[in-house]
């Protein structure tokens, strides 16, 4: 087959898978999970059909796109800023690991580079992460959307004891210590919600493992907007492996190539090939700065992100005034009441007892009207509701702490939605958009590469600090079976 036709039906190819996936996520009544095996079941089909046309190395719906292009840029920036490559490695490798990195890697770190990686451990923490639902309202799923809705009544009360526990075991362990506190206490909620499920089944109670947010793939123009999220992930890669190659050029290891790791036509990681005889030969410290390069890379990008998005939320938004639409939305229901199972996470609620709920500029307006509409809850009252998605009545039935009340169980969140005027405040906010994206997805990519998993930098970086390869293979599995619990949710999701 000539190269011009191969590329014509791999096109074609493309084009027909995009319309199948646009159809499985928007126009199909089957369940999030079983729409999510078949783009799966798709993309592995156009992995298995470019892989054989094009010849490329991998298998099974993945394969690689190499090129020796960029090497000699990723040569020159070694030469002449290896230096700063050193020191972020190291400081990277700090906040991945807190106070531990110390004795993991045997006190072989500059003291001042892990006293700064400390405290920027410290500042993420108190000042970044925060932040992350103003980049969180661009992933399109239900569960994340419950979850933003409900974080203002969370924040309203103020941090409990989980959050002081979090942040005590980041400061001690790092991210990855976070990362693993964070998928315990998810799987926790998980379970329990199961075990009440298969104790009692019911509708109600498959939508509270439903609410749960779970893990989920992030895919551009499905999940996250397509042109800004192609963007930020092409961004997101570059760094980190042109990091890796960096490092690893320093060290006078040879590399091979550089490229784009793709499972049907979605880009899903990168690479920079070094030789493996090479970097094997490098001492642990060397090792460890190349395995830490890109994980690191990825924390500096969350940081840099995050001052633009804030530079352009303080500075530029109120110059072009650029205003905010406040949406009351449905955080979640209560199971056993009448709401349950009838309304989902993420409706816009348009209308409560006949008080609109539409045209709110302001977090108080909101307030203001939940409270008016709210009013005459009483105890079998009729609750009139609409939404985006249709009109709903129910009746209200007691509050199990107080029977002069009467409750539907739905928890209000808000959601903000800009309202934008020209050409060039569109401009601004698709770069706030990129910058928004780009800050949460190195943020949590590079927290999720330091898992102890084949294949992420985690597993490089234990593997050459700790030697019992049993340990290692246990906080990897436990971290498989901790992701493989939070996406149960899917499976309860209509």
């Amino acid at each position: 087959m000539e190269d011009s036709v191969k590329k014509i039906a791999i096109a074609t190819l493309i084009i027909i898978s995009i319309l199948l996936l646009y159809f499985l996520y928007y126009a199909s009544t089957v369940s999030v999970i079983l729409r999510a095996v078949a783009a799966i079941v798709v993309l592995l089909i156009d992995g298995l059909i470019i892989h054989s046309l094009l010849k490329l190395n991998g298998g099974y719906g993945f394969y690689m796109l190499g090129s020796k292009s960029g090497l000699a840029t990723i040569s020159n920036i070694s030469k002449k800023y290896g230096v700063f490559w050193d020191v972020m490695a190291m400081w990277g490798l700090t906040l991945g690991f807190g106070v531990l990195t110390y004795p993991l890697v045997k006190g072989k770190i500059d003291k001042r580079v892990y006293v700064a990686g400390l405290i920027s451990l410290v500042l993420i923490m108190l000042f970044v992460f925060p932040n992350i639902g103003t980049s969180l309202q661009f992933i399109n799923l239900p569960q994340v959307q419950s979850a933003l809705a409900g974080s203002g009544q969370a924040a309203s009360q103020g941090p409990g004891l989980i959050t002081y526990v979090i942040y005590a075991i980041t400061i001690l362990a790092g991210f990855s210590g976070f990362l693993i506190l964070s998928l315990l206490i998810g799987a926790e909620t998980i379970l329990w919600s199961i075990i009440q499920f298969a104790s009692s089944p019911s509708t109600s109670a498959a939508g509270a493992i439903a609410n749960q947010a779970g893990v989920a793939p992030i895919i551009p123009g499905i999940d996250i907007p397509l042109f800004a999220g192609v963007i930020s992930i092409a961004v997101l890669l570059i760094i980190h492996e042109f990091s890796h190659g960096i490092l690893a050029k320093r060290a006078k290891v040879k590399l091979k190539e550089i490229g784009l790791l793709v499972f049907g036509f979605i880009p899903i990681g990168g690479y920079v090939e070094p030789d493996e005889k090479m970097v094997e030969k490098l001492d642990r410290t060397k090792q460890t700065k190349i395995f830490s390069a890109g994980v690191a890379a990825n924390f500096i990008a969350t940081i840099v992100f995050f001052l633009l998005m804030l530079a352009f939320m303080m500075y530029l938004f109120p110059a072009m005034q650029i205003n905010y639409h406040y949406n009351v939305v449905v955080a979640s229901t209560v199971p056993n009441y009448p709401a349950n199972g009838v309304l989902k996470s993420g409706m816009k609620i348009l209308e409560w007892n006949n008080v609109s709920m539409t045209n709110l500029s302001t977090q108080s307006s909101v307030s203001a009207a939940l409270n008016a509409a709210k009013a005459t809850d009483r105890p079998n009252a009729t609750v009139s509701i609409v939404t985006n998605t249709g009109s709903y009545k129910f009746k209200a039935i007691p509050s199990t702490s107080n029977s002069s009340i009467g409750l539907i169980g739905i928890s209000i969140g808000t959601e903000y939605t800009p309202v934008i005027n020209g050409w060039y405040a569109h401009a601004a906010y698709f770069l706030f958009t990129i910058f928004a994206l780009s800050m949460l997805l190195n943020f949590f990519v590079g927290i999720l590469n330091l898992a102890p998993i084949p294949g992420f930098d985690g597993w490089r970086i234990y593997g050459a600090n700790i030697k019992s390869q049993k340990f290692i293979n246990f906080v990897g599995a436990l971290i498989i079976i901790l992701i493989i619990v939070n996406v149960l949710p899917w499976f309860f999701y209509i």
